[in-house]
């Protein structure tokens, strides 16, 4: 088990700190445990139950177990027991937090707040890594936001080493919105998943979503088990553009538009689905004509057009994604149908990487950071350019090329360090948390460089 402190003086914030640590840690698929230190005597129990009958009695320990929670009271003389004999009790974990307990010899964040008026321990506490501040400090240890757990939450799994710095295992994902299954024989109009780790590179062809959805579980499940940390890269948009978010979700967050696409996009086994469906369904709700366009001639929907019909200014909602300005090639995600209709891939894909990323509390690039066993991000690998053809084996489908190389690219640079740049590298805007970002973006030659 790994241990790390959450010490300050009282007032501070521990225990607001604490409680939200446990929650960003937990949701990244971690165990954790917390063991709050106290100047008091303590005593959860209440006179008249069996145990505090059993304890006034003479119990020298009483264990209360239900079907949900147990409980251990010991009752000891003179000091608080020490944290290494607490620790030996306790059921294993991957982290403990410890709130209090300044003379423990063992990683602390101190929480200051400056409105206090105490002085820091940090200076006296060699043990001390990190200052969680709600002011600027110039200290000689990492100085980190106590509003933002997850940068806090980010350091700690670090600093243990429950999360390491690079990726073992990368995958890229070339998505298809198709409504029926792909031929058999491997073609363009695919799903391809490209994948590049210790143990070599591999590309497989998926005819449906649900087994591309099937086959990337049992990765991941394969990957996570042997102990490896892997990053997937999915070619289609992970966000919208600023404002539909929370027009549909009431949340300014791109996860929350996904689960609230998960909970309305039906795609059966055989690839048929309600994708142009559920787009009228969504235009309809716009004063004046919807932002989704696209759909097949046959198909008759009153709020969705064949062709753009949006006026983007009067509808207050940008055409394209701040990453798409700095991407031109890239396509806007509101394109249904023909070439380059990644809103199609986007509404089909969505729903598929909240279920990924529930089952295997995964962390969503850029939304949550980079940190985490799993991480999700988007990709697009036309950003390598030239590259792609040059390296295309003969007779090899280009969409097998470009799963396999990005792979390979993003591996290469997970290796030697120079991938913490790309994901270090997203503009900071108040739409970020809605539109995302593609990895890679603005670091295109350094893509390319990684496959020579």
């Amino acid at each position: 088990m790994r241990v790390y402190g959450i010490i300050g003086w009282k007032d501070a914030g521990k225990t607001g700190l604490v409680e939200r640590l446990v929650a960003a840690v937990a949701a990244r698929g971690f165990t954790v445990s917390t063991v709050k230190h106290s100047h008091h005597d303590v005593d959860l129990d209440r006179p008249g139950t069996d145990s505090h009958r059993h304890r006034t009695a003479g119990a020298t320990e009483v264990v209360l177990a239900g079907p949900r929670r147990l409980t251990f009271m010991q009752e000891h003389h003179g000091e608080a027991p020490r944290l290494a004999t607490i620790l030996d009790r306790m059921a294993p974990v991957d982290l403990v937090l410890v709130e209090g307990g300044k003379s423990e010899p063992h990683p602390k964040i101190e929480v200051f707040r400056q409105t206090n008026g105490k002085e820091l321990i940090q200076p006296g506490d060699p043990w001390v890594r990190a200052v969680a501040s709600d002011v600027a400090l110039s200290l000689s240890v990492p100085v980190l936001d106590l509003d933002d757990a997850e940068a806090v939450a980010d350091f700690i799994l670090a600093d243990t080493g429950l999360v390491r710095s690079g990726f073992d295992t990368v995958i890229a994902v070339d998505w298809s919105g198709a409504s029926v299954p792909s031929p058999r024989k491997p073609s363009s109009d695919a799903i391809w998943i490209g994948v590049a780790s210790p143990l070599g590179e591999t590309v497989s062809y998926h005819r449906t979503r649900a087994d591309a959805e099937a086959h990337l579980s049992d990765l991941f499940a394969f990957e996570l088990a042997a102990g490896r940390r892997v990053l997937a890269g999915f070619d289609f948009p992970f966000g919208y553009p600023q404002g539909f978010a929370p027009r549909l979700t009431g949340e300014a967050f791109a996860p929350a538009l996904w689960d609230w696409l998960e909970q309305r996009i039906e795609d059966g086994p055989d690839n048929a689905n309600n994708r142009f469906q559920l787009a009228d369904r969504i235009n309809a709700d716009f004063p004046t004509s919807g932002p989704f366009w696209g759909r097949p001639g046959g198909l008759e929907l009153a709020n969705l057009p064949d062709r753009k019909l949006c006026d983007h200014e009067a509808l207050g909602i940008a055409e394209r994604r701040r990453v798409e300005l700095a991407v031109p090639r890239a396509h806007p995600v509101w394109k249904l149908y023909t070439t380059g209709s990644v809103g199609s891939q986007a509404l089909l894909g969505l729903p598929v990487i909240a279920r990924l990323r529930r089952r295997f509390h995964a962390s969503a690039w850029p939304f949550e950071g980079g940190s985490g066993p799993l991480v999700v991000a988007e990709i697009y690998p036309s950003l390598l350019g030239p590259q792609i053809t040059k390296a295309t084996r003969e007779g090899e489908i280009k969409d097998s090329a470009q799963v396999r190389l990005m792979a390979r690219a993003l591996w290469r640079m997970a290796r030697d360090g120079s991938l913490n740049d790309l994901l270090a590298d997203v503009p900071d805007w108040p739409g970020r948390a809605e539109e995302g970002w593609i990895l890679g973006a603005g670091h295109a030659e350094q893509l390319r460089l990684a496959l020579i």
